[in-house]
């Protein structure tokens, strides 16, 4: 995933959170952190939360028979659900509309 930097130049991500390597990879954090646990997954421990870097989870991938996680040269960035308005919500806001219509 490109990142901004300083200088206007864009960088890619080469460290990923063990939140952003378990969306990335489609499994749970605690599958990764057992992988770090037996030394199938090289990490880094920063206090209390671990980095991975971008070499060793498409080592890891790669190993357990994943195709090429960056294909491009590029991360992909972790899925995200973007919430809707619930049906019940937009006839709340359709009231308040005419209600506010009414007062005009």
């Amino acid at each position: 995933m490109p990142i901004p930097s300083q200088g206007g130049m864009w960088m890619t991500k080469t460290t990923f959170t063990l939140a952003e390597a378990s969306a990335l990879l489609s499994c749970h954090a605690e599958t990764l952190r057992r992988a770090i646990k037996n030394g199938t997954l090289h990490a880094a421990r920063l206090g209390r939360e671990y980095r991975i870097s971008r070499t060793d989870l498409q080592a890891f991938w790669t190993e357990r028979g994943g195709s090429d996680l960056f294909g491009n040269g590029e991360a992909p960035l972790p899925p995200t659900t973007v919430a809707s308005p619930l049906p019940q919500q937009k006839q709340k806001d359709k009231a308040v509309l005419m209600q506010l219509k009414l007062l005009d």
